[in-house]
């Protein structure tokens, strides 16, 4: 007996947060290289050996306009993205705060599966070499730890180690490299920085066309910055579920509009690509959105199951239900109507979260037997070809945790998928629609209307609404598409939108969004930004701030390791609107959403008083000894090149009436400083600002906010040769003993404010208290 295939609908998902500065050029985290190198080229020639697979590559237009940056002008982003311009320079000449940033930076990038440091035994030794060093080792330590050659074999492997197995096995250079292990000279890691890894970047956009244009994958896109459209077409729907405390209202559904044209352009503009699909950003719909969809011309859309369980109200718990999944659906709303698909929960997540843990083979077999076995159980079904399981998941984030990325088991699939042609038969969505149009195609004439207009221009049996009956064998026409006459509002995730909404942080992000875009929308009635802002450019950071990888980390319910760096990057979208209008971003913005992020604690604390000279010369060494003292590159935040920082050491104490400041420069920056401002500000009830402005002759100009009277500023000292040495009375401060007086710096230029240079820390403000007369003694009993 000849069996009916069942259609097969692999959809990946590729995806990358928007990470990088529009105002100063900087791509403040490096993701989107590493998973270009490590998964985007991978998947496509993966797949392009297995000629009989078609799937759907699923991309969003902030990934990949974010990889045109590094194909177009890869020199510039070797200084413009922090892990290019360290690993670009030579192990030899690292400063003390790049080999921290790499202890920091580079070991954690490649931890998140042990599978990253098995790839390397080197790299392996020299990871576990600093694990098991002493937690509580200063900063000097940790950097001794490792030579200039093993600075040299971290940088090299980190990079090495971030390439996928197809380019690492075609290549003789990087086949050796991965081979040879240690030891590496400079001029290997040359080749592979600059090189090797820009091939990998620049082959990715013509594998895509080429594979597009023969058919055997489709093309489909996300909204632009990968927003929630339903949250931007009101957050209120939110409150669907379980009346979570909302935000502010947000009614946007013009951005929402705009995210989905913006896509559908990218794509026409870059491949010359007309987009037929896409996948909501985290499979989130609500009728809204839908609607929006519709009016895009958009042909599909795809969804989780559990979206449909909560539309038709059943339950997938057994076969017998599980077969409304395998239906075909579509969305009709007056006289429009779109496909809809839904991924199969069940083998979409052990693809992503099960396998991993299996040997390849017997993963792919795994997942093979099971479409057989739905194959198999839908062929009374399934006479007319129109039954469908939809695989829709993440298609770079899970490999990392397969062994050798996931190669040798989408080997063992595609092949065994190629060898079960017969019973499983692998389409794209479109390819899918195509045939079941065919499938349901009618004579154009009186006698057989009514009938709907197909997507693909016949015409095709009309559309039934389901509604639910308990025996779907007796009652259920699987010859049929059905329209959905409801679709329940939610996402992949637990079918609502918990993970965005509803949560202290996730409300204060919308709350700032919200006000932001309240402000540029009072700007854009004066029809230009103030002295000539970029209006343009400062809308381009609202839609960017929309994205939904931020609100994906605040909260309680995930964390990424380095939340406090989406939040900087998110809170960098809205400040960069006030930039590009060239105005001042509210204080606000400059302190973490995430509440434990917001107080910064120093390298090392405050633990006597001191009594420096102030005279501007970094003299005797006991001058400063119980001093805090804070190092920039220490902590996370903003990407800046270390030959460009100005700053390299902050220390602050006091003694019993004052408070004393020390700021170290760069070497090589001290002669830049005659045009710079260095802006002090307390965060206390006084609210004190005090300005000092650095002039040619190595004097300052101290200025304090209009709050205090001018006679103050007489008795605050300050010196600046090579370095800049503060003291001021604790009363001119308006702060008490065991009162706060926190602050944050930022060096900005005389002329142009609001152009901040560097501000310290990069996200919210140093923490401390006002000593009282007995704190050398408190601090000596403990």
């Amino acid at each position: 007996m000849s069996l009916t295939p069942l259609n097969v609908i692999f959809l990946w998902h590729f995806h990358q947060p928007y990470y990088k500065d529009n105002f100063t050029g900087e791509m403040l985290m490096p993701w989107t290289r590493l998973h270009a190198t490590k998964d985007y080229y991978y998947m496509g020639a993966l797949l392009k050996n297995y000629p009989k697979i078609h799937a759907t590559f699923n991309y969003s237009p902030s990934l990949l306009s974010q990889l045109e940056d590094y194909t177009a002008d890869y020199k510039n982003m070797l200084k413009n993205e922090e892990f290019l311009s360290i690993s670009d320079k030579k192990a030899s000449e690292l400063l003390p705060e790049d080999k921290l940033f790499i202890i920091e930076k580079f070991f954690p990038a490649c931890s998140s599966s042990n599978n990253f440091i098995e790839k390397s035994p080197h790299f392996k030794q020299l990871y576990y070499r600093l694990k098991s060093s002493d937690t509580a080792a200063g900063y000097e330590e940790k950097l001794n730890l490792f030579d200039t050659q093993d600075y040299l074999d971290i940088i090299t492997l980190f990079n090495l180690l971030w390439l996928d197995p197809v380019s690492v096995n075609s290549d003789d250079f990087l086949t050796a490299l991965k081979n040879k292990d240690k030891k590496f000279t400079e001029e290997e890691k040359n080749k592979l920085i600059k090189e090797k890894i820009p091939q990998i970047l620049s082959g990715i956009s013509p594998l895509i066309t080429e594979l597009a244009g023969n058919g055997q994958i489709e093309l489909s896109a996300s909204p632009y910055y990968h927003p929630i459209l339903p949250l931007l077409c009101d957050t209120d729907i939110a409150d669907f579920h379980d009346g979570i405390k909302l935000p502010m209202p947000f009614r946007h559904p013009e951005d929402a509009d705009y995210q989905i044209k913006n896509a559908i352009d990218y794509f026409a503009r870059k491949f010359n690509y007309k987009i037929k699909g896409m996948w909501p950003s985290e499979g989130s719909v609500s009728e809204r959105a839908l609607k929006l969809f519709m009016d895009n011309s958009v042909q599909w859309i795809a969804t989780d199951e559990e979206i449909l369980s909560n539309s038709i109200g059943v339950n997938f718990a057994d076969f017998n239900t599980r077969k409304l999944l395998y239906m075909p659906y579509v969305i009709k709303r007056e006289g429009r109507y779109l496909y809809i698909f839904f991924r199969d929960k069940g083998l979409s997540d052990l693809i992503g979260f099960k396998y991993s843990n299996y040997e390849p083979k017997a993963a792919a077999e795994d997942l093979i037997n099971n479409l057989k076995n739905i194959s198999l159980s839908m062929q009374e079904h399934n006479t007319n070809g129109l039954s469908a399981v939809s695989i829709i998941l993440d298609g770079e984030n899970a490999w990392e945790y397969y062994k050798n990325n996931g190669y040798d088991f989408f080997n063992y699939l595609y092949e065994g998928l190629s060898n079960n042609a017969g019973i499983i038969n692998t389409v794209t969505a479109s390819e899918y629609i195509n045939k079941a149009e065919n499938i349901l195609k009618i004579n154009n004439d009186e006698n057989n209307s009514p009938y709907e207009e197909g997507k693909t221009g016949i015409k095709i049996k009309p559309f039934f609404d389901i509604k639910w009956k308990p025996d779907i064998s007796s009652e259920y026409d699987f010859s049929k598409i059905y329209n959905i006459p409801t679709i329940y509002p939610g996402s992949w995730i637990n079918h609502n939108f918990r993970i965005w909404i509803g949560d202290r942080e996730d409300n204060k992000s919308w709350d700032m969004l919200s006000k932001t875009r309240n402000y540029l929308t009072k700007k854009t009635a004066q029809e230009q930004g103030p002295d000539g802002g970029d209006l343009k450019a400062a809308w381009e950071q609202i839609y960017i701030a929309e994205g939904s990888d931020y609100n994906w980390w605040y909260g309680e319910d995930r964390t990424s390791g380095i939340d406090e760096e989406y939040d900087f990057l998110y809170r960098t979208h809205l400040i960069n609107v006030y930039k590009f209008l060239k105005d001042v971003p509210p204080d606000e913005y400059f302190i973490p959403i995430i509440e434990e992020k917001r107080a910064i604690k120093p390298n090392l604390d405050i633990v006597s008083f001191i009594n420096p000279a102030i005279d501007g010369i970094a003299g005797d060494y006991f001058e400063w000894l119980g001093s805090a003292v804070y190092f920039p590159s220490a902590l996370s935040g903003k990407a800046m090149a270390h030959t460009d920082r100005f700053i390299r050491k902050i220390q602050y104490g006091f003694n019993e009436s004052a408070l004393f400041m020390r700021f170290d420069f760069m070497d090589k920056k001290v002669s830049e400083l005659n045009d710079k401002i260095l802006v002090i500000k307390f965060i206390n009830s006084a609210n004190i600002e005090l300005k000092l402005e650095f002039n040619s002759n190595n004097s300052l100009n101290i200025l304090l906010n209009s709050q205090l009277q001018s006679g103050n500023t007489a008795v605050i000292k300050a010196a600046y040769k090579k370095i800049l040495e503060l003291s001021i009375p604790v009363f001119v401060l308006g702060a008490a003993p065991n009162e706060p007086l926190d602050f944050y710096a930022v060096l900005t230029y005389k002329e142009n404010q609001i152009a901040e240079i560097e501000r310290f820390p990069v996200n919210g403000y140093f923490e401390m208290f006002v000593p009282d007369k007995n704190f050398e003694v408190i601090n000596w009993l403990v």
